[in-house]
């Protein structure tokens, strides 16, 4: 498994900043949190020791512990990719400890490279 970190020079990035893509938010949270950098990986073990805090974690994982790694990781928020989405638990959990949530229908690839044109 192949992980991939994007980081970002200069000013950081309010989590709203990136609802200029094609993305759709799927919970109801604050996304006031500044984006530091994108992580890019499925494999969690990889996300928890590498992610870093204020990371935009891109993923097709779509289940509960997810939630779990990004909050232990202190991201910014997470896009699921390739319409990989998650059940309600997931976006319970991730609602109630502030985490946004999005789906892209792109690949991580093309999530990434939207991102950087956006100035991440």
């Amino acid at each position: 498994m192949t992980r991939y970190v994007v980081s970002r020079k200069g000013n950081n990035m309010k989590v709203s900043e990136i609802l200029k893509l094609s993305l759709k938010q799927i919970n109801d949270v604050d996304l006031s949190n500044e984006i530091e950098g994108v992580y890019i990986g499925d494999l969690l073990s990889f996300v928890m020791a590498n992610g870093k805090t204020g990371a935009l974690w891109l993923t097709v994982q779509k289940h509960l512990n997810v939630i779990a790694v990004a909050d232990l990781n202190d991201f910014a928020g997470i896009i699921f990719v390739q319409n990989s989405y998650p059940d309600q638990d997931t976006i319970a959990k991730a609602t109630e400890l502030k985490i946004p949530l999005f789906i892209s229908e792109d690949d991580a690839y093309h999530v990434a490279k939207e991102l950087v044109n956006l100035g991440l």
